[in-house]
């Protein structure tokens, strides 16, 4: 059993790493090689594709690696591992939740007027809360993926 939960966690946690991955250095690029207006309606056709998607996502990679935690418990290097990657993947939902959340909401608001003259400097902000939670959920990742390849060290009950 404890197999499965490890290939759940890997799996999650590299899930929602490449979705970071992917958005970060393929999409958000795109969105500047369009015009403004495109680009504002790109991200919120995309952010209303996301919603649910990515939520879903990130919170079965903070559960998966903690369940599998709990199961190693006797593990303490697994343990600690997969605690981290919980707490990582933890990291990049509240990143998203206070920081890309916020600004995804003035988006939708200038899709449908006119964006401010700083919507620039508004949207630098959004990118750096994005790389800030793309590096979280990749830890969450390499952390799961350390975790699959240690060997065992299991210490007194």
């Amino acid at each position: 059993m404890q197999k499965i939960l490890q290939a759940l966690a890997l799996l999650l946690t590299g899930l929602l790493a490449g979705v970071f991955y992917y958005g970060t250095f393929t999409v958000i690029p795109a969105f500047y090689e369009v015009p403004l207006t495109v680009h504002l309606q790109y991200r919120v056709e995309l952010m209303n594709h996301n919603a649910v998607y990515v939520q879903l996502l990130t919170a079965f990679s903070i559960i998966a690696p903690a369940i599998y935690a709990i199961s190693v418990r006797r593990n303490l290097k697994l343990r600690n591992l997969a605690f981290a990657a919980a707490i990582t993947a933890l990291i990049s939902i509240l990143v998203t939740r206070f920081g890309n959340v916020p600004i995804n909401r003035m988006m939708r608001v200038w899709e449908s007027g006119t964006a401010p003259a700083n919507w620039r400097e508004i949207l630098d902000g959004w990118n750096m809360f994005n790389d800030i939670r793309t590096f979280f959920g990749m830890a969450s990742f390499i952390l799961m993926l350390i975790a699959s390849q240690s060997k065992p060290t299991i210490t007194k009950p």
